[in-house]
C-alpha cells in the first residue's frame, strides 16, 4: 500500500508513477493510456489495465485540467424522468467515458420546447465542459449543421423525441415480420397484438408491420389491444385474449407488457407456451429470469450509448466525425421459453 507521508497507516491515492512501477512500463506509457488507450500494444494495454484495476486507481481530473489546460468533464444530456429510458445506454456511454479519463454528469432536461433549448445552450457556452452527448433532439435555435455556432462538441445520439418517444432506428418495426414468421413456422395461424402507445413512433411502426406480415402469410389477427408499455396494460390485454380460445400467438410490443399478458393467462389456467405462445421485445434484464423465460428482441443499446460516447471523444480529441458512433446495430431475436410449436388441438 502506497503511504502518505503525513503519517503511517494512512493511504493516499494511487498515483501513474504507483500505475507505471506495478506495470512495468513507464509513466508516459499510463499518461497515453488515459488519453487513448488505442496507441498501445495488447499486452502493454493488459498490463496498464491490470494495475490500474489492482491499485483502483481514478485520475485526479481537477489536476491534470489544470496542468494541461484540458477539461474532463462530459454532460449527458436526458430528456425528463421517463420509466422507458433506456439505461443500458446510459452505462455503455459512461463505461467508455470513464475509460477515457473522463467524468460525466447526466442532466435532465424538463419543462417546455424552449425552456429545454435555453439549458442546452447554457450548456454549450460553459467554460468547463469537454463535450455534450444528447439524447434529445437538437434545438433548432442551435442552427442545422451538426457543428454550428457550437463552442464544445456536441453529438445528438439515440434517437428519441423530447417526450422520449423512439424514433428512427430504435424504433424499426421489422423485426416484427421476424418475429410472426417464426411463430408462424412453429405452426401458429391466429394471433393477437399487445400494442404501445400509439403516440411513439416504435409502437406503430411494429403494429405496422405484424399487419403487414399477417396479410402477406394469410395469416389471422384476432385482435389488438391497445397498451401503454406496462404490465397492468399486458394484464388487461392477457384478459381479453384469454376470452378468445382461438389464439395461439402473442405479439407484444414489449416485454413488461408480455409478462401481464402471461400472468393473465396463467389466472385463466392457459399454459405458456402450451397453450398460448406470448413473444416479447426489449430483452429486459428480468425477461430470462421470468417463468416462464421471455422470448424477444434484443436491441444492442449498450452498444450504441458506447459507440455514441467514443464519436464524442473523438470529435474532442479532433478526430473525424463519424455516422457510425450513432447507429444502431441490426435488432436479434433471442428464442426463450414463452414460445413454441402451436398445441395439438387448438
Amino acid at each position: 500500500m502506497v503511504q502518505s507521508a503525513a503519517g503511517p497507516g494512512r493511504s493516499k491515492a494511487p498515483t501513474i508513477y504507483d500505475v507505471a512501477e506495478l506495470a512495468g512500463v513507464s509513466h508516459q506509457t499510463v499518461s497515453r493510456y488515459l488519453k487513448d488507450k488505442a496507441t498501445l500494444k495488447p499486452a502493454t494495454l493488459e498490463r496498464v489495465e491490470k494495475a490500474l484495476a489492482e491499485l483502483n486507481y481514478t485520475p485526479n481530473l481537477a489536476a491534470r485540467s489544470l496542468r494541461s489546460r484540458e477539461l474532463y468533464r462530459l454532460v449527458v444530456v436526458v430528456p425528463e424522468a421517463s420509466l422507458y429510458f433506456p439505461l443500458r445506454m446510459l452505462n455503455g456511454a459512461a463505461e467508455v467515458a470513464h475509460a477515457a479519463g473522463f467524468r460525466i454528469d447526466v442532466v435532465a432536461m424538463e419543462g417546455t420546447a424552449q425552456a429545454r433549448a435555453n439549458r442546452l445552450q447554457g450548456l454549450l457556452a460553459g467554460d468547463d465542459i469537454a463535450g455534450i452527448l444528447s439524447f434529445v433532439p437538437r434545438p433548432a435555435k442551435l442552427g442545422t449543421s451538426p457543428d454550428e455556432a457550437l463552442s464544445v462538441p456536441m453529438v445528438v445520439a439515440g434517437e428519441y423525441d423530447n417526450r422520449m418517444r423512439a424514433r428512427g432506428s430504435l424504433a424499426d418495426g421489422t423485426a416484427a415480420a421476424k418475429i410472426v414468421e417464426h411463430l408462424a413456422s412453429l405452426g401458429h395461424r391466429n394471433f393477437f397484438h399487445v400494442t404501445g402507445p400509439p403516440a411513439w413512433p416504435s409502437a406503430r411502426n411494429r403494429l405496422a408491420v405484424y399487419e403487414e406480415t399477417i396479410g402477406q402469410l394469410g395469416l389471422t389477427s384476432l385482435g389488438v389491444a391497445a397498451g401503454d408499455w406496462s404490465s397492468a396494460s399486458g394484464y388487461a390485454a392477457g384478459q381479453d385474449i384469454a376470452a378468445l380460445p382461438d389464439v395461439t400467438a402473442v405479439v407484444a410490443a414489449n416485454d413488461t407488457m408480455a409478462m401481464g399478458v402471461i400472468r393473465a393467462l396463467h389466472e385463466h389456467g392457459l399454459r405458456v407456451p402450451d397453450h398460448v405462445s406470448v413473444f416479447g421485445w426489449d430483452d429486459m434484464a428480468e425477461s430470462k429470469y421470468f417463468i416462464p423465460s421471455i422470448s424477444t428482441v434484443n436491441m444492442d443499446v449498450e452498444a450504441l450509448g458506447a459507440r455514441s460516447m467514443g464519436e464524442l471523444i473523438a470529435r474532442i480529441r479532433g478526430g473525424q466525425p463519424t455516422d457510425d458512433g450513432t447507429t444502431l446495430a441490426p435488432m436479434e431475436l433471442i428464442f426463450r421459453e414463452s414460445t413454441g410449436r402451436v398445441r395439438a388441438n387448438p
